[in-house]
């Protein structure tokens, strides 16, 4: 794995970091941005895509992107825009793949697309400030899932609870967004820890998740292994108090690319 680059990429609100050979990061960004113009030709076609907290009619998508953020919303019961992160991270995780890709992942926000084919950490809860971070241990699945986070008190999505962070684990990035989201907004004290899980429990494609809030921490399904790390601004992270794109750039192998339009 001599040729794993880190690239950072912000085009608007998304900002992203790539980690996979040199030779597929072109193909990840150029699938994210026609992730992103889908998204927002739906948008302008139906403006109410954008706002509804309810699930949106998949029969109205125009596109894959959006039919995949609809059913899985609506698998959870919630708007389609809540798995929006996700939904772009795979679009651009599955184009390296379609080309060989077998070890990588796109980081959108502390929303993770991710195949892995030896062991990666994935920081839970992160403050860039802070030397120590709780992470999970993520074996190698031969395959794509997504690890997303939503926090109450953190970051600029939109949470209907107070959970410091809650993380879902899934089969698919899109689907482990909406679930992430789904937690988050049934956490408003402590004792919610537990019955979150209502709302992602028998839904296929669910793996597992994680809430905390106040030092709680609530765990369900089959989560990776817990561990505590020393914090490295070079790792996956499920949720920080900064976007992806804040942490700076640390080496050769890092670059960074800025698209307006």
């Amino acid at each position: 794995m001599s040729g794993i680059v880190r690239t950072k990429f912000e085009i608007d609100e998304t900002a992203v970091t790539i980690v996979a050979d040199k030779q597929f990061i072109s193909y990840a960004i150029n699938a994210i941005l026609d992730a992103r113009a889908d998204i927002e030709r739906q948008i302008t076609a139906d403006p109410f895509f954008l706002t509804t907290f309810e699930p949106y009619d998949r029969g109205r998508a125009s596109s894959e992107t959006v039919h995949r953020m609809c059913e899985a919303t609506e698998a959870v019961g919630i708007g389609p825009m809540a798995s929006v992160a996700g939904a772009v991270a795979q679009a651009g995780l599955e184009a390296m793949v379609a080309r060989g890709c077998r070890h990588g992942w796109v980081d959108n926000g502390g929303d993770i697309a991710l195949i892995v084919e030896e062991p990666a950490v994935i920081e839970v809860f992160s403050d860039p400030g802070a030397s120590d971070a709780v992470a999970l241990e993520i074996e190698s699945l031969g395959k794509i899932m997504g690890v997303c986070s939503s926090s109450g008190k953190l970051g600029h999505s939109i949470s209907l609870g107070e959970s410091d962070v809650s993380v879902a684990i899934a089969d698919s990035p899109v689907l482990a967004d909406a679930m992430a989201t789904a937690l988050g907004n049934a956490v408003r004290r402590g004792r919610d820890l537990g019955a979150s899980f209502a709302s992602v429990n028998g839904v296929n494609g669910f793996i597992g998740g994680l809430v905390m809030l106040d030092g709680a921490v609530g765990i369900f399904g089959d989560v990776p292994k817990i561990v505590e790390v020393e914090h490295s601004k070079s790792r996956m992270t499920a949720h920080s108090e900064t976007s992806s794109t804040a942490y700076g750039e640390d080496g050769n192998d890092n670059k960074s690319q800025k698209v307006r339009h």
